[in-house]
């Protein structure tokens, strides 16, 4: 009799454990938190505009009904930005950094829609044309041209070209053992500029940032890729 009353606890025990690991993986599932949204962010001539995924300088923002800190998705230097993992429930969208948003704030019912795809429109502080070579680049040098223009008002104070063999670099792109970035001022809103000192055969990424008068932020170019010879 002792031997059956444990063989029935032991069945209880076990009963309880494959009951609670159910309830545990139907929580999970009803729990759900796999609302998307993603998109790029545009200019209003459907150019992009980028932003650098290693700092909050572009953010869209997404709070949910209820929240008090809102789902932040640092855009990155392509212009685009994504969150996967958004409650079912309504949400309120923005953009934060040194632009415009051109439309309203967004709200969005991911228990409704559970993967919305949008791009969002803005007019940037600054517009930055994408840096062309001018003329070819050699083994250790090459000739930039570019352009920099405010919108409504906004005038650039600080003016920088960015050139690494890492993509999409910034004022903080350093230097280390197998990688190099050099970071040259800008004089003017326009005009060429000759970065010396590259690696042969090498492949870089250039691209130009300006921050304008009074913006916590900086606004970036379009990358442009080149190999020294």
């Amino acid at each position: 009799m002792k031997i059956l009353g444990k063989i029935k606890v032991s069945c209880l025990y076990l009963c309880l454990l494959i009951w609670a690991t159910g309830c545990q993986d139907e929580a999970i599932v009803d729990f759900g938190f796999d609302g998307a949204f993603s998109g790029t962010v545009v200019d209003q001539n459907n150019s992009i505009v980028a932003g650098n995924i290693t700092n909050n300088n572009l953010v869209v923002r997404a709070l949910g009904e209820g929240d008090q800190v809102s789902t932040d998705m640092r855009v990155d230097g392509d212009g685009t930005f994504g969150n996967s993992k958004l409650y079912p429930k309504k949400y309120k969208i923005w953009i934060a950094g040194p632009v415009k948003m051109v439309t309203d704030t967004l709200i969005i019912d991911f228990a409704k829609e559970k993967a919305v795809m949008q791009d969002l429109v803005v007019i940037p502080f600054l517009s930055l044309g994408q840096p062309e070579v001018v003329g070819n680049a050699t083994a250790s040098s090459v000739e930039i041209s570019y352009s920099i223009s405010g919108n409504e008002g906004s005038v650039p104070e600080k003016r920088e070209l960015y050139i690494s063999t890492n993509p999409y670099p910034d004022a903080s792109t350093g230097s280390g053992p197998f990688f190099h970035s050099k970071v040259v001022a800008l004089p003017t809103d326009a005009g060429t500029v000759l970065v010396e000192g590259l690696a042969a055969k090498t492949k870089y990424f250039i691209r130009t940032g300006a921050q304008a008068t009074g913006a916590n932020g900086i606004n970036f170019s379009e990358q442009t890729i080149i190999t020294t010879q």
